[in-house]
């Protein structure tokens, strides 16, 4: 029996369930060895007394804290969000809990929030790039943390990174863009310096080159963040001129929301039934998009199911081959409610 002014313990829990203190260890672990039937009652005991496990004090005793931290470009972009969550479905099961934070697209504040994590223990970090810089992920105290990057990598940085094959992605929207008739488009991107920026940069100036078709510089626009008040900046600066494009690229979903709420502003009716939009991404909303013909939709999912599986494979202590760069193929939407017309994917 547990005085009420006493605070249950395993030995309690253990006591009262009828199983050993070992039996109840492996129960909190999460390990399989114990039968559903006992992890039941185990579980329904420790209800019942208002068992809650001490989990500073295990941090201290086996150096662990079973918590990944997460460092995010913005939290309101549900590309990342989807990703955290497929980890989440990954992670909770093998008792890891995350700390998501945002660097805000801002190196200064990655490295601040990097250092917070740090601080805090965590075993293993995921992190979505704020930039190219990367010297603040050398650091001495992360020698021994798993680290692995996501959508977006640093150059000359050795670490894993999940990431989907972003020039793929880019062909596919200029081949759709030019088979629907346009000649002219533009591209709306950001800093090219940003790997994920670069690489679908890279993908249109292939594209563009393998179509024959006409690079207007002035409308090729990569700079700062990918967010929505940049993607807002950008098209208001294309609309401006008489003669631009009436197809464009967007190189991610939140430039793409900006661009389109920019056009809704701007534009009448008429003037939008002429302006074409092919955007990096699909998410939920994708196709209240109006504008939007052609999307690439990120295997979300998938991503996150890599990240969980490539942190547990490295927790566990198997660095064999590391690091491990996994590409994954994106999966093409045509939005023909939009006006997108269907055709054919190809490889060049």
């Amino acid at each position: 029996m547990v005085d009420e002014n006493t605070s249950p313990t395993i030995k309690h829990v253990a006591q009262a369930a009828g199983v050993s203190i070992a039996t109840v260890s492996r129960v909190l672990n999460h390990s399989e060895t114990v039968t559903e039937t006992t992890r039941k009652r185990v579980l329904e005991v420790m209800e019942n007394l208002g068992y809650n496990r001490n989990e500073v004090a295990r941090a201290l005793k086996f150096r662990q804290t079973r918590t990944i931290g997460i460092i995010a470009p913005e939290l309101s972009n549900i590309f990342f969000m989807e990703v955290v969550e497929a980890m989440e479905q990954r992670l909770a099961p093998k008792g890891y809990s995350m700390i998501i934070t945002s660097s805000n697209d801002c190196v200064e504040e990655e490295k601040r929030k990097l250092q917070i994590l740090i601080e805090r223990n965590v075993d293993g970090l995921v992190v979505m790039p704020a930039g190219s810089e990367g010297d603040h992920f050398l650091s001495k105290a992360l020698s021994n943390i798993p680290l692995i990057m996501v959508d977006r990598r640093i150059k000359d940085l050795t670490v894993d990174s999940v990431e989907t094959d972003n020039r793929y992605g880019v062909h596919q929207m200029v081949l759709a863009l030019a088979q629907e008739g346009f000649t002219r488009i533009g591209f709306m991107g950001g800093d090219s310096q940003i790997h994920t920026a670069g690489e679908r940069l890279a993908g249109f100036l292939e594209a563009m080159a393998a179509f024959g078709l006409p690079l207007e510089e002035r409308f090729v626009l990569h700079m700062g963040a990918m967010n929505q008040a940049e993607g807002r900046a950008l098209l208001k600066q294309v609309l401006q001129e008489p003669d631009h494009p009436q197809a464009f690229f967007i190189a991610n979903d939140s430039m793409h929301l900006g661009a389109t709420l920019q056009a809704m502003e701007m534009l009448d009716a008429e003037q939008l039934q002429h302006l074409v939009f092919a955007s990096f991404d699909y998410l939920s909303y994708s196709p209240l998009l109006k504008l939007c013909h052609y999307a690439v939709c990120q295997p979300l999912e998938r991503i996150g199911q890599e990240v969980a599986d490539l942190l547990l494979k490295r927790l566990g202590g198997d660095w064999d081959d590391f690091p491990k760069q996994v590409t994954l193929r994106p999966e093409i939407k045509v939005l023909e409610a939009n006006g997108g017309i269907p055709f054919t994917p190809r490889n060049w």
